[in-house]
């Protein structure tokens, strides 16, 4: 009877979490974008991932040992990381730079698309008519979205063009890697494999924002731009990646990831009332096909199984919690 009671209030409990952290992950697109006007974007990013690092490893600091790795495994996670996540983060913050927030949040939204797309082409997953479908809808709505920041007009400039093209690669490149990375995820775990990639690309990214932060004094670090840097490296991404793996334990992937559909959709809201992002028609409805597709792709792509383990799929979950998933957060 105990265990039959608890395990509802852990469900509840994991669900109100996750709640809280899809506002503070669909949030935080406006706080790192506010920054920018105190704080280059690589130096902010830097900054932002050293504060997350210690409490990141302070969580598994109790099991040190699940951490290890083989160093064959070590050696092929590397090129993985600065691919994917270390990857995703530089093309994350210049793309947010240069185009609006809700333009990059709906555009990295779409990481489930181009992960059907990549593993259709490589003939590992079931083709479905219901994935075909999504496919083509939130492409259509990536069209939509893109042409919606022009306000009034059809006409893009060049700025919010390339930071729509650097959103997407953000996306694409995540794909890529939860693609690769799955034989480690099986092999290790999705929170070892986060851990250390995470580690990997808080190191990547200061080795890229090192000229500006050698130069870089406290006078010119405002007071206004910390509670952004904690914001960003404690809460959203940290806190967020931890109480993400506690929904995934508890909750399991197929529920957790239903609040990853309503990020996107926060950002844009926060994006247009408090950051005068232009609310067109076309933004609208890009933003409708682009969620509704991408929820149909994320619910209908099916692994192939090996040979000899009959004509049952499989479906593909996300392999592992990203960290700062909002920006993927």
């Amino acid at each position: 009877m105990f265990t039959q009671l608890k395990l509802p209030f852990r469900m509840q409990r994991a669900d109100l979490a996750m709640s809280l952290m899809v506002i503070v992950w669909g949030v935080h697109y406006i706080v790192v974008k506010d920054a920018f006007s105190n704080l280059a974007p690589l130096t902010f990013n830097a900054i932002r991932f050293m504060i997350g690092l210690p409490i990141v490893l302070l969580a598994v600091a109790r099991h040190p040992a699940a951490l290890k790795i083989a160093r064959r495994d070590a050696l092929r996670l590397l090129p993985l990381g600065l691919i994917g996540p270390f990857g995703y983060q530089i093309f994350f913050v210049l793309g947010l730079a240069r185009t609006t927030s809700t333009n990059t949040a709906l555009l990295g939204s779409t990481m489930p698309l181009w992960t059907a797309i990549l593993t259709i082409a490589l003939g590992i997953v079931v083709i479905r008519r219901q994935m075909i479908a999504g496919v083509i809808l939130s492409l259509i709505g990536v069209v939509l979205v893109v042409l919606g920041s022009s306000g009034t007009s059809l006409s893009i400039s060049r700025a919010d063009l390339v930071g729509s093209m650097l959103a997407l690669a953000a996306a694409i490149v995540t794909a890529y890697y939860n693609i690769a990375v799955k034989p480690l995820i099986d092999r290790y775990g999705g929170t070892v494999v986060a851990v250390w990639t995470y580690t990997i690309s808080t190191v990547g990214l200061i080795v890229v924002a090192a000229p500006d932060l050698f130069r870089l004094s406290p006078a010119d670090v405002p007071v206004r731009v910390w509670p952004h840097l904690l914001f960003s490296g404690a809460i959203s991404c940290a806190f967020g990646f931890l109480i993400e793996n506690y929904s995934l334990r508890t909750l399991g992937p197929a529920r957790t990831a239903l609040y990853y559909n309503f990020t996107p959709l926060v950002a844009a809201v926060s994006g247009v009332v408090f950051m005068g992002d232009p609310l067109t028609l076309a933004l609208v409805a890009g933003a409708g096909l682009t969620v509704t597709g991408t929820r149909i792709v994320r619910r209908n792509t099916w692994l192939r199984l090996p040979r000899g383990r009959g004509d049952d799929a499989s479906p593909l979950r996300d392999p592992q919690p990203e960290l700062c998933r909002a920006e993927a957060a």
